[in-house]
């Protein structure tokens, strides 16, 4: 071998070598991405222009599905709010958490004429986020993110003592700061001063408001925003996870005079909508505005194309049967129901260099999904007996490539309990695009075939009598693997 060859060898591994390094060092050293979740209370699969509304102008989150990635499986991990946020925090599912209502539910606040009206009672579940789960906000603390909850909470024990609710509050489970989030399930008013009215032994005002100086006068949503901003700049040059937890759109139904009037005009046109709610089209606007204030203030500073933004909903669309203040159609039903209204939610994400843009997936994701994901992304770790428990599967692969799936046999959704929109206690499962729904009352299976009939207005249970005992024993198995808690006879019951 020549001297100038072995020369230009030697330079060749000394520049591969280098180039090696460098490559390792980069990964090192490049920017954790940042997260923004922003959960919004109730919002229907079809309250936003991407989905198909007819009234709600919603440009800035349409945006993020024209430059991410739209879900339209999307779904919650409940049709009630508390065991949704349960799912997100700890990518385990209601029935394993046993979170399976909200904060209190519609038993204990109904009365015992109402409990009469029912022949089960719901079981002994667990009204609060237990303190042995750690949450997504511990992880990521955990691994040097800031980590902010702004809004609606609702993982608090009910308590007029505020030694026993402290513990539970975000600020003690991994989010370092906490604006507006307590265990109310939804404010007095939309605007200041946001009050929920007197109550004895426990502040009535929203814990953990800012100044009264910084929130007077402003529409809850606006203030809210104006903090998520106002972390946004200080926290730009480190790692952060900002949970945006909307107390929109859950009642009292209230939108800005400003923006009611703007819909009340084009509801007076004389044109017929499917969305028919001045108020509510204004509250789903407010939201909308919101998203594309923080969305600027990522550009703005130059964090956009390192931030993960996901946004979706904790359960379906609010339909009180007439249409209001939303319509979920062509979805049956809405939320409080094992209907695909009260399940299925709008889901998008986007994140530049790793979604592609404009891309849509068929598949079926959860809320719970969510909590492996964001770990995966930025690279924290849970405890080996919780990631042991996870019910959630991370969604990067199809995030990667659209084309993609999940590989997973059922989604399922227990809720053994009533509530006022209509549900009785039931166990659901979605596999492919069958669906069934046991009804423990009368031990009625539903059988429908989501594919043909999104609306589930055909009941094929007695027609196909063999697939709807298979999705059965998929139900019961499902109960089974996770010790999942039955309502019991009611003693008060009255026939």
């Amino acid at each position: 071998m020549s001297t100038s060859f072995r020369s230009l060898k030697i330079v060749l591994c000394f520049i591969a070598v280098f180039f090696s390094e460098a490559q390792i060092i980069f990964a090192e050293t490049d920017p954790k991405p940042n997260v923004v979740l922003f959960f919004v209370d109730d919002m229907g699969w079809m309250d936003t222009g991407v989905s198909g509304s007819d009234l709600y102008r919603t440009p800035n989150i349409d945006r993020l599905a024209a430059e991410g990635m739209l879900f339209t499986n999307g779904y919650s991990s409940s049709t009630i709010c508390s065991p949704s946020r349960a799912a997100l925090m700890t990518g385990m599912s209601p029935e394993r958490t046993r979170v399976t209502d909200w904060i209190d539910g519609h038993w204990v606040n109904r009365g015992v004429e109402w409990q009469a009206e029912h022949s089960l009672q719901p079981p002994d579940w667990t009204a609060k986020l237990e303190l042995h789960h750690d949450t997504i906000a511990d992880l990521l603390s955990e691994n040097g993110y800031r980590t902010a909850h702004i809004g609606k909470w609702h993982l608090t024990p009910r308590t007029n003592d505020p030694e026993v609710a402290e513990p539970y509050y975000p600020h003690n489970r991994g989010f370092e700061v906490n604006i507006a989030g307590n265990q109310w399930g939804a404010p007095g008013s939309y605007f200041w001063s946001y009050r929920r009215g007197d109550l004895e032994g426990l502040e009535a005002r929203v814990q953990n408001f800012p100044p009264e100086e910084e929130t007077k006068g402003l529409y809850l949503t606006n203030m809210k925003t104006n903090h998520a901003l106002r972390l946004i700049q200080q926290w730009q040059n480190e790692p952060f996870f900002i949970y945006f937890s909307y107390y929109q759109v859950h009642t009292p139904i209230q939108g800005r005079s400003d923006m009611v009037y703007y819909y009340q005009q084009i509801l007076d046109s004389g044109e017929d909508f499917l969305h028919t709610d001045p108020e509510y089209a204004a509250m789903v606007e407010a939201v909308d505005r919101s998203v594309g204030r923080v969305h600027a203030k990522l550009e703005e500073l130059g964090l956009d194309d390192n931030t993960l933004i996901i946004f979706t909903s904790d359960n379906g669309g609010l339909d009180r049967g007439d249409g209001t203040p939303t319509n979920n159609y062509p979805l049956r039903e809405g939320k409080g129901t094992a209907y695909e209204g009260g399940i299925r939610v709008p889901t998008i994400m986007r994140w530049p260099g790793v979604i592609p843009e404009g891309t849509v997936s068929e598949e079926p994701v959860i809320t719970h999904d969510f909590f492996p994901t964001i770990l995966e992304i930025t690279g924290s770790e849970g405890s080996s007996e919780q990631m042991a428990n996870l019910d959630g599967m991370s969604i990067m692969p199809i995030l990667k490539n659209p084309s993609a799936t999940l590989g997973r046999e059922a989604l399922y959704w227990h809720y053994p309990h009533y509530h006022t929109q209509g549900a009785t206690p039931y166990t659901a499962v979605r596999a492919g695009d069958w669906k069934a729904i046991h009804f423990y009352e009368d031990d009625r299976i539903e059988l429908y075939n989501l594919a043909e009939d999104l609306s589930e207005e055909h009941d094929l249970s007695n027609e196909m009598p063999e697939k709807a005992a298979e999705m059965r024993a998929m139900i019961e198995a499902r109960r089974a693997e996770v010790d999942a808690q039955d309502p019991k006879p009611n003693p008060l019951y009255i026939e």
